[in-house]
């Protein structure tokens, strides 16, 4: 199921509908946001949706910190689990981050994506897991 990557500055309200659906099956582990997702956006934070098909059927949140770019809340919808949808956004997530020589940065949960992520070579920092494309060559 091939998966477009996108940067969500200002979600459609079709994208909150289906970031809605998103953060009901994957919380608390997942997507999950204390506020909504149309206040929490701003020039600094964002989500990075997974489009397929026109819907939005993976999601990430983002905040920068200079080139740091701090990820989390990975979640995908239910019925597109285990199609490689998280794979993709982690493959087009590190191809932008060496475009624009930025540094990913996931804190370490421990759980099932962590061994994914360190397959695409970022690496263990304390509690976090880094990809910095200044030194990926």
């Amino acid at each position: 199921m091939p998966v477009k990557l996108e940067h969500l500055t200002e979600p459609t309200e079709a994208d909150l509908i289906d970031l809605g659906k998103i953060r009901d099956e994957t919380a608390p582990a997942g997507l999950n946001l204390d506020t909504d997702i149309k206040s929490w956006t701003t020039s600094d934070r964002w989500v990075i949706g997974g489009r397929f098909n026109d819907r939005i059927v993976g999601a990430l949140l983002a905040e920068r910190e200079g080139k740091r770019i701090h990820l989390s809340g990975a979640g995908v919808r239910t019925i597109t689990q285990r199609r490689g949808v998280m794979h993709q956004m982690l493959h087009f997530l590190c191809r932008w981050a060496d475009e624009e020589s930025l540094t990913l940065v996931i804190s370490d949960s421990k759980d099932s994506l962590s061994e994914s992520v360190l397959r695409r070579k970022f690496e263990r920092e304390g509690n976090s897991l880094v990809y910095n494309a200044a030194q990926k060559d």
